[in-house]
């Protein structure tokens, strides 16, 4: 009779006590949904194949799909920044479920991400062919309905705070603060929602090896523009830099989305 007591008191706990005594091996770390692999792996490498493959086509084939205004590269940018605001907009709807200021943040990033489709596609003119005013013309130095041609301040240093925001925000600061945004309660610090996640590390780095030809060009002898490796590594690689910054956009504001879970009922009832 005792020893079937001893049996009983060295059991292993049955039901809530069982999960107490025998945490699951992700307690006590962030487990809210976010992107998944087909987006943050699988789309960079679908790009990367992208710019591989199409130098295959030929010169002409391959200018008019990569280089051109309404080729693929500018028309993909447009269509992964505008769900880009739409997601700052509905990050900023739901501001109340973040903590204090995240919200107006997004709201600016979906205002970024709607400027910069604007700017690619020169706010339209690109795809209905209207023509310039006359007076914006003389600003502009190709003659298009857009800012980034008028001044540097709307071109390169746009870029270059571009630049510096995805090496900062995409690459160190997650390595650097991946174990502490990834404990329980971080979701109640606000960089838990400004600082991305390792999920933006690989397109992040895609934007930032895309500088390299360019210095590459002007202390190596680069191949012939019309050769392969000229159209794939070397020519037109500011407009993959530009397509890389519009998806590292798309994933932040989606990420920080899709963290924050499906609104409850109590919360869709509240004003």
């Amino acid at each position: 009779m005792a020893a079937s007591t001893d049996e009983r008191a060295d059991a292993p706990p049955k039901g809530p006590d069982a999960e107490r005594a025998h945490p699951l091996p992700n307690e006590g770390i962030d487990n809210r949904p976010d992107l998944p692999p087909i987006l943050w792996l699988g789309l960079p490498l679908a790009s990367v194949a992208l710019r591989l493959l199409t130098p295959l086509l030929g010169e002409e084939r391959w200018l008019r799909l990569m280089t051109e205004e309404t080729g693929v590269i500018e028309i993909l940018m447009v269509v992964l920044l505008l769900p880009a605001a739409a997601i700052g907009v509905l990050i900023f709807r739901r501001r109340r479920e973040l903590p204090r200021r995240v919200g107006w943040l997004m709201l600016a990033g979906g205002l970024a991400a709607l400027f910069f489709a604007g700017e690619e596609a020169s706010w339209g003119q690109h795809w209905l062919r209207f023509p310039t005013p006359e007076v914006w013309a003389k600003l502009n130095r190709q003659r298009e309905l857009n800012l980034h041609n008028t001044h540097n301040i709307f071109n390169n240093v746009l870029r270059q705070t571009m630049m510096a925001a995805t090496v900062v925000g995409g690459i160190i600061l997650p390595l650097a603060l991946h174990r502490r945004l990834a404990r329980p309660e971080a979701p109640k610090s606000v960089w838990y929602w400004l600082i991305p996640n390792c999920r933006l590390l690989l397109i992040s780095a895609m934007a930032v090896l895309l500088r390299l030809p360019d210095r590459l060009e002007h202390v190596l002898h680069a191949p012939p523009d019309d050769s392969y490796l000229g159209r794939a590594i070397f020519r037109a690689s500011g407009e993959f830099k530009e397509y890389c910054f519009a998806v590292v956009i798309l994933f932040y504001l989606l990420s920080v989305y899709l963290r924050m879970g499906k609104k409850s009922r109590k919360q869709s009832a509240s004003p």
